[in-house]
């Protein structure tokens, strides 16, 4: 998916929240974030953001931040995929001397 397709996603998520002070544009500013977040899967994005909401609104505060994201489990679908994206850490080895 094109990152334009995905912010354009990210808004159409976004005009359906319905918490007294989130602010319009909140979500696609952070749309490049929620692309890694959630490897690009359209329904651990759906899952993400209304987990979010879900805690927005259990915290009070009635508003998404990244902050409040980074709390919000991912799921199956998205932790494979990152793991499949994420490059392998590099090991050193040390060499022995002879």
């Amino acid at each position: 998916m094109e990152q334009e397709e995905w912010r354009a996603l990210v808004g159409t998520l976004e005009s359906m929240l319905r918490l007294r002070e989130h602010r319009p544009g909140t979500l696609t500013g952070l749309s490049e974030f929620l692309f890694h977040r959630t490897g690009s899967m359209i329904g651990s994005l759906s899952q993400l953001i209304r987990g979010a909401a879900v805690l927005a609104i259990e915290d009070g505060s009635e508003r998404i931040t990244e902050e409040l994201l980074t709390l919000v489990p991912v799921d199956y679908a998205a932790e494979q995929s990152e793991k499949r994206t994420t490059p392998a850490k590099r090991t050193t080895r040390r060499r022995h001397a002879a």
